[in-house]
């Protein structure tokens, strides 16, 4: 009996079949990472700018917060301070309403005068300063641990601000600067920041505040918002502020009453704190990295009087907020 012949045709794929396959299957793979690839960077840049947008929230809400408080219990002359720089960003510096008792539980002595320092000796018109005061503590309960004992032993704080006014004569004007050293019940230390031209002699009194600034750490990390030496956020890129005052007493801010706006600054001892009616500050938020999808968008922002020092094209997106707060203390 004969066999039968084998099939000359084998089981399989023959070589064009595969090689469309393969092809089909390269398109397929070749497509979805790049969808992938696109969804990662459009949730990359979303997810830092919506980190951006929360920092800028909540710091916006806390300077709001000491704006509206800040001249509590103190001269209304020493409510605010600020360094105005068009080259840099500015510091602002705010009475510290946390250092004093709510006035329900203030001594009835107290509630019925502007608290401070008094400033015994030792003032020169330096930049750093050393400055022997009356007390460290301006309502008889301290607020802060100077000296890591865990008890409070100070209304000021290291790291944090000082605004130093005249409270028999308001129109000289304000300094202020950031507080390097307390001694408890003798003197506060005192690296002046702005106001140089304020002088020497009058009734002196210091008065603790908050200190808003941005800073570049040492070693290159990004720049960053302190607030009384302590960090609040990153890659804060700018703080502007202008200061609205009221200087003939009509009841409002007109045109030409800025400081620190656009073709004007602020000199903390040319103006009558007792004037000021608003604080507007502008901050620029920028996302932690560059935005992978294009490389080329994101600017910095002038605002205010800045006009140097704005970072180029960088690829970084930028939140910017505006307010402008009534500094509610400070008498009309």
């Amino acid at each position: 009996m004969l066999s039968a012949a084998p099939s000359r045709r084998s089981a399989g794929f023959s070589l064009i079949e595969l090689v469309v396959a393969v092809g089909a299957l390269g398109l397929v793979v070749f497509f979805t990472l790049g969808s992938f690839t696109a969804q990662h960077q459009t949730y990359v840049v979303v997810d830092q700018v919506s980190e951006a947008q929360q920092n800028t929230r909540a710091i916006a809400a806390l300077l709001e917060r000491d704006i509206r408080s800040a001249g509590y219990m103190v001269s209304d002359g020493a409510a605010v301070c600020g360094a105005d720089r068009d080259d840099a960003a500015d510091d602002l510096f705010l009475s510290d309403a946390d250092a004093i008792l709510s006035i329900d539980l203030l001594p009835d002595a107290d509630r019925s005068q502007d608290l401070g320092a008094q400033v015994q000796a030792g003032y020169t018109g330096g930049t750093s300063e050393t400055l022997a005061v009356d007390d460290v503590v301006l309502d008889g309960t301290p607020s802060y641990d100077t000296d890591g004992n865990g008890v409070a032993d100070s209304d000021f704080q290291v790291g944090g601000g000082a605004i130093l006014s005249d409270v028999s004569d308001p129109s000289r004007g304000v300094r202020c600067g950031i507080v390097s050293a307390v001694v408890p019940g003798a003197s506060v230390s005192v690296n002046f920041r702005a106001g140089t031209s304020f002088g020497t002699g009058g009734d002196l009194r210091l008065v603790p505040a908050h200190v808003y600034r941005v800073v570049t750490p040492g070693g290159g990390g990004p720049i960053e918002l302190q607030r009384d030496g302590l960090v609040l956020a990153k890659d804060v890129e700018d703080l502007q502020v202008a200061w609205l005052y009221d200087d003939d007493g009509d009841g409002q801010v007109d045109a030409g009453e800025y400081r620190g706006a656009a073709g004007s600054s602020l000199d903390p001892t040319a103006v009558d704190g007792e004037r000021l009616r608003e604080v507007r500050f502008n901050l620029v938020v920028r996302t932690a990295a560059e935005d992978p999808r294009n490389a080329a968008v994101g600017t910095g922002q002038a605002l205010e009087n800045r006009t140097d020092n704005v970072a180029a094209d960088d690829g970084r997106r930028r939140r910017i907020h505006t307010s402008t707060v009534r500094v509610r203390n400070v008498a009309l």
